[in-house]
């Protein structure tokens, strides 16, 4: 085994809904150091449950939100003492149980990865929330494991997740979602098709474009989940009816581009009064710009599996067969297996290229032309 998550003794860990998901790849972390694991699932029935939390110094919850409250109301007695935390999206129909059981003394820590657990999680973030004084050592543990995932975790007061995911996810899916709505309807009657638009557009819309297709290829479901937890909420309702009568203000001063400006500018201000966000939006879009440029213009790319000297090996077999790479971009991924790789995106100058030979010589490395350009 590797070494302990955390300075402690070894823990041993009860995992709900450690099967699939979020649960699973929590699990999979907990297994690969000195954690004993005890997976319980759904079919795994009452007794086992409690079982399993008894044999356990930490309960890691990862099952449907909706399904957590009455597993804690369940075996509140024997999750006394032990260190408590979830992962769930939506915390309101069980904030309150998991804030009597950290006034109970128990040390509990709510979290919340903002990432896919399908994806690869390098560099995105995950938000721990301590709730109460005895906080400490789930906090410890919550962080030692969304580390180990190589997430950056960013804590946050627990009574505030509400109102922080109406913003940071509501408000994107509700615009993303009117954004795809306009188009499509828009698109119709021009009989132009929205694959077309990228060859014809702004360096704005191209920005855009990024949030508009990504949640266009999720499932609607997830949309309308989030938006439908945010607006039970009345913060929720604050941020769609401040849209909606900023629509109407905008309609209202269409005609008028000096009255359109002061409310652009009004409402710039109040975002960022010092301008230091907008000095730093301008650099980090410009740099995207010139990424987006650069996978536009790809004309190769090579899968290989993520280890140090991959790209080395790579541009030598390029340069050997006279491949005049003009810009370089890397994604890393993971395969079915879980096992890290790393695709890149090479644009060049070449008329043609050697597919077959090259092919030949980058499998020698362990890599591969794709066939998706």
């Amino acid at each position: 085994m590797n070494e302990p998550l955390t300075d402690a003794p070894p823990l041993t860990c009860a995992v709900f809904g450690g099967g699939n998901g979020w649960g699973k790849r929590i699990a999979g972390v907990l297994a690969e150091s000195s954690t004993i694991v005890h997976i319980v699932e759904k079919q795994d029935g009452a007794d086992a449950a409690a079982a399993a939390i008894a044999a356990s110094d930490a309960v890691f919850i990862a099952i449907p939100d909706e399904a957590i409250d009455a597993l804690l109301h369940a075996y509140r007695t024997t999750l006394q003492g032990k260190l408590i935390l979830d992962c769930a999206t939506n915390k309101s129909g069980f904030s309150e149980s998991l804030q009597q059981l950290a006034a109970a003394g128990n040390s509990v820590c709510s979290t919340h990865p903002m990432a896919a657990s399908t994806g690869v999680l390098l560099g995105q973030n995950a938000l721990i929330m301590p709730i109460g004084a005895n906080a400490s050592g789930a906090d410890s543990l919550a962080q030692a494991i969304y580390g180990a995932l190589g997430m950056h975790c960013r804590r946050i007061d627990f009574r505030h997740h509400a109102e922080l995911m109406a913003v940071l996810q509501m408000l994107p899916h509700v615009v993303q979602r009117l954004l795809i709505d306009a188009l499509g309807r828009g698109l119709a009657e021009l009989d132009i098709g929205v694959g077309e638009l990228g060859g014809l557009a702004s360096a704005n819309y191209l920005l855009a474009e990024l949030g508009l297709g990504r949640v266009a290829a999720q499932r609607p479901e997830i949309s309308a989940g989030i938006i439908a937890t945010a607006l039970r909420e009345p913060f929720g309702q604050t941020l769609l009816d401040d849209l909606r009568q900023n629509l109407t203000h905008i309609r209202q001063a269409g005609q008028s581009r000096a009255a359109l400006e002061q409310l652009f500018s009004d409402g710039t201000q109040r975002l960022d009064p010092t301008g230091n966000w907008r000095h730093a939006m301008a650099a980090s879009s410009e740099a995207a710009l010139v990424r987006l440029g650069n996978l536009r213009s790809r004309a190769l790319t090579i899968e290989a599996p993520n280890r140090i000297g991959m790209l080395r090996d790579v541009l030598i077999v390029l340069a050997d067969h006279g491949i005049d790479m003009t810009a370089l971009d890397s994604q890393l991924l993971q395969d079915a297996a879980g096992r890290e790789r790393v695709n890149f995106d090479i644009a060049i100058s070449n008329e043609t290229v050697p597919r077959e030979a090259l092919g030949v010589e980058l499998a020698r490395i362990g890599a591969q032309l794709s066939d998706d350009v």
